[in-house]
């Protein structure tokens, strides 16, 4: 796609789109589109309210300053961590209680449902505990032993 807009942040440090002909769209918000195996590719640009305003087919084909601050909102803006390694996957008590190392410190959550834990087509997974909050793991065989031991109970 060829840029037809720009986006600017505004004095709050809040993200403004611009487009010709358009009136300006003020405290957009960017998202990643599944799947997370191409990150750069069918990024969303939405207003305050959640309403899709444009889709960025890939963020390669922007001009670099506008691709910049895209790649930017996404880093600053996105937050899913990405589990490095797991201590324990505790399941007595009919949910998974996980403790783990992620790429953004310890964490401890549960997992109610098995359906909650999803096989992404390149290997990985995204698991999502009962508060709503998204977790990415890389392949069963990047994991150390002990971590692929934890989650024997699960597959």
């Amino acid at each position: 796609m060829s840029a037809t807009f720009d986006l600017v942040e505004d004095e709050q440090k809040k993200l403004v789109l611009r487009r010709p002909g358009q009136n300006d769209v003020a405290d957009v918000r960017i998202r990643r589109s599944f799947p997370w195996s191409k990150p750069g590719e069918f990024v969303s640009i939405r207003s305050s309210d959640g309403k899709e305003l444009l889709l960025i087919d890939d963020v390669k084909s922007l001009d670099p300053d506008t691709g910049a601050i895209v790649e930017s909102w996404l880093d600053i803006h996105s937050f899913i961590p990405r589990i490095t390694r797991i201590d324990d996957v505790d399941v007595r008590f009919g949910y998974q209680q996980w403790k783990v190392q992620t790429d953004r410190g310890p964490a401890e959550f549960r997992v109610q449902e098995r359906e909650d834990i999803r096989f992404l087509h390149d290997g990985r997974f995204s698991v999502k505990d009962a508060d709503g909050n998204v977790y990415e793991m890389t392949r069963l065989d990047q994991l150390d032993p002990h971590s692929r031991r934890a989650l024997e109970s699960l597959l």
